[in-house]
């Protein structure tokens, strides 16, 4: 049982008795006096998370918890890892990525998951986003899939994310990869807490990744996979391998406080996409939801003014299309139709983190109207 001292840190010098703080296999002061403030912050606003890690102190094993309970919300087998980045990693291995090998991924993401792509020795071939998802376009891929099979060189895995909150149309993506013979990785960082027609984000491709670090106050990642949990247990070493393998274990005070806010998320997500519909239904010039839509941000044609919005204290960004980028100006990109780009329909826009409180969204409006004005 990990001991947490309230004294100082030289007074536990001088002690014998506290020259040791084994937390979960680690043993270090600092961590011992940083988990032990780090409950106490969250004892009033986070009840729960804080009896959660205090559990995980006295040897509570949250890691399994958190893996068991996703399973039986996305119906597939989960594997706990130290970040969303690993998730995605041990899902490339599983699809059998190798280097030189063709990933198909979108232009319209977040950046670093194109550089985890690119880190294994993926090859990156850009899609374009579908004008009503913002997610990948269908027909940009099945484009791309006739043209690597015209080379004779077919991807080892299509990445398709959900895009800060919008969700694909996985009735037409899941049914194409599937007929070309493809393993389709969902990454739904920013759609924690959302689904698509009943199926929870992360849970509608052959492998999924969840994050916990941006809809709650939590951290490391989550692999959604098949039969094939052994062996990505093995790569992220929770398993003994002699095999290609990384230390991606996610840490048990991390998987306690993403344990005890797996309700948070949902709620979240509800909250966020309320704030989305009301903000829609006032502004013609904010992209309504998609269907299933986790509304992590609202898609704001007000790129002008995202300067402004940042100094209101809004978490404003203009992601930039990952296909422009200058270490990827060599890499191969598809367009939604022949000669319509559609994700540059997006320029002027900015995205605006949705989850605040009504208060928060009616000065947005405000904000908004005033600039449009």
């Amino acid at each position: 049982m990990a001991r947490v001292l309230l004294s100082g840190a030289n007074d536990c010098k001088n002690d014998k008795k506290c020259r040791f703080f084994d937390i979960y296999g680690i043993k270090s002061l600092k961590i011992a006096i940083f988990a032990h403030t780090f409950t106490m912050l969250y004892t009033d606003r986070q009840g729960e998370a804080a009896g959660a890690i205090n559990a995980a102190l006295a040897g509570d094993d949250y890691v399994s918890r958190l893996e068991k309970s996703f399973s039986s919300i996305t119906g597939k087998n989960t594997v706990a890892l130290c970040s969303g980045d690993a998730a995605l990693h041990t899902a490339l291995y599983l699809c059998g990525v190798a280097d030189g090998d063709y990933v198909f991924v979108p232009t319209f993401t977040f950046y670093s998951y194109i550089a985890t792509v690119a880190h294994v020795g993926g090859v990156p071939v850009f899609l374009d986003c579908d004008p009503n998802t913002r997610c990948i376009s269908a027909s940009a891929l099945e484009t791309a899939l006739v043209w690597s099979e015209l080379q004779g060189k077919p991807p080892k895995a299509v990445v398709a994310d959900n895009a800060f909150g919008a969700v694909a149309d996985y009735d037409v993506l899941c049914p194409l990869c599937k007929a070309w013979g493809v393993p389709l990785v969902e990454l739904a960082f920013d759609a924690l807490g959302g689904n698509y027609r009943g199926v929870p984000c992360g849970a509608n491709g052959d492998y999924g990744a969840l994050g916990f670090g941006k809809r709650i106050i939590g951290g490391g990642g989550l692999l959604v996979c098949g039969d094939d949990r052994r062996e990505a247990e093995e790569f992220a070493r929770l398993r003994y391998s002699e095999g290609e393998n990384y230390d991606y274990a996610m840490h048990n005070l991390l998987a306690a406080l993403d344990y005890a806010q797996i309700d948070a998320a949902e709620k979240a997500a509800a909250r966020a996409r309320k704030n989305l519909d009301a903000l829609c239904k006032q502004f013609d010039f904010i992209a309504p939801p998609t269907d299933g839509d986790a509304a992590a941000y609202a898609l704001v044609k007000a790129a002008r003014f995202a300067a402004e919005l940042k100094a209101a204290g809004y978490n404003v960004k203009k992601p930039p299309l990952v296909h422009t980028l200058p270490q990827y100006e060599a890499c191969h990109y598809f367009e939604h139709e022949q000669g319509f780009s559609a994700c540059r329909a997006f320029d002027e826009y900015c995205i605006i983190d949705t989850d605040m409180s009504a208060l928060a969204r009616k000065r947005l409006a405000r904000l908004l109207r005033s600039y449009s004005g």
